[in-house]
């Protein structure tokens, strides 16, 4: 019995080891990430095109990534069965990037940030038609509370919406078709494939854009380019390693400490002060994120057992952790899951 309980606790420390390091890979993540936002928008103030920069950057990341994934797993891993589902997913997820983006010419960082959010509660309530997974009461009051938060941080009022205000809208509805595709691709594709199939695609559509929107880049500008695409690769690298290694329910929640960074690099670099409505709209939509995933960690809870049994029955089949999905679990689990009545 002794050297079951060893066993026992050996298990329980890699555990918490695993959780730990995933909390600190997220955490990691979202600061590259933020850094990242920042940068661009310091190219975007100095008069550079969301697209010309978008082109530049995945120029320098798209080779770095296609000899990773060729040493990975040689010409196999750039190929794909599926490259129309590949293509609506780019097409999709375009409009990400390039309106958030767009929006800080005018807005804030934090304030793009915190409206982007809101993908959260649009990706939700858009499973129910797309990908027709139940949504039960609990889980709407959270996703109407969402959006209550978005508008506030809006700052609606009688006078004309801020246009970046629109972009960094439909940025969050973006980027909310973008990861119900992502979902619809499975598990088979793997997370370095559709990295850089998104680059491949951002670098085409900014190539095409140069005739109209292209000047001279700087040496400092390249260098912050550079520097940007290092942020992204880095930072993606670290968010799909902390979902790979500790559970979705813990990890998730401190993407949300981009909102503090936003706050703190807009102030320290423009001089931004977050308003109060901006603030209020920001606790309103973290308080109903949790919410969202507390009620989808307990939906989870309540189907593993059957989504076990099945897959117990099913042939056995290798695994390939993705962000979207805990990796205790295969499709057929998923699907019991996703299914079970809130």
């Amino acid at each position: 019995m002794r050297n079951f309980g060893a066993i026992g606790d050996v298990m329980r420390d890699n555990t918490d080891k695993a959780s730990l390091y995933g909390v600190l890979l997220i955490l990691a993540a979202v600061a590259f990430l933020s850094v990242m936002d920042a940068a661009m928008k310091v190219l975007i103030d100095g008069g550079l095109a969301v697209l010309q920069i978008l082109a530049l950057r995945s120029w320098l990341v798209v080779p770095l990534m296609t000899i990773w994934a060729l040493k990975a797993g040689g010409v196999a891993a750039l190929k794909s069965d599926r490259v129309k589902l590949h293509l609506v997913r780019v097409m999709l997820g375009t409009g990400a990037p390039v309106f958030f983006f767009t929006s800080l010419k005018t807005l804030p960082l934090a304030d793009a940030t915190t409206i982007f959010f809101g993908s959260t509660f649009i990706m939700t309530a858009l499973s129910v038609v797309v990908l027709k997974e139940h949504v039960g009461p609990h889980r709407w009051t959270a996703v109407l509370l969402g959006f209550v938060g978005v508008l506030v941080a809006m700052q609606p009022s009688g006078e004309a919406l801020d246009v970046g205000v629109l972009y960094a809208l439909g940025s969050s509805v973006s980027y909310a078709l973008f990861a119900l595709t992502t979902r619809k691709l499975g598990t088979s594709e793997g997370a370095l494939k559709q990295v850089l199939y998104f680059h491949v695609w951002l670098g085409v559509l900014g190539a095409a854009s140069l005739p109209f929107t292209y000047r001279p880049f700087t040496g400092e500008e390249v260098g912050i380019v550079a520097g940007v695409g290092a942020l992204v690769v880095v930072g993606h690298l670290c968010m799909t390693r902390a979902f790979t290694i500790a559970p979705v329910g813990l990890v998730a929640p401190f993407e949300y400490s981009a909102l503090i960074w936003a706050g703190g690099l807009g102030f320290l670099v423009w001089g931004d002060v977050p308003g109060s409505a901006l603030i209020l709209g920001a606790a309103i939509i973290v308080a109903s994120g949790l919410y969202l995933m507390y009620r989808e960690r307990q939906a989870a809870g309540r189907a593993r057992p059957a989504a076990l049994a099945a897959a117990a029955a099913a042939p056995v089949a290798l695994i390939t952790p993705r962000a979207a999905q805990d990796a205790s679990t295969d499709d057929t689990a998923q699907d019991a899951i996703t299914n079970e009545a809130d």
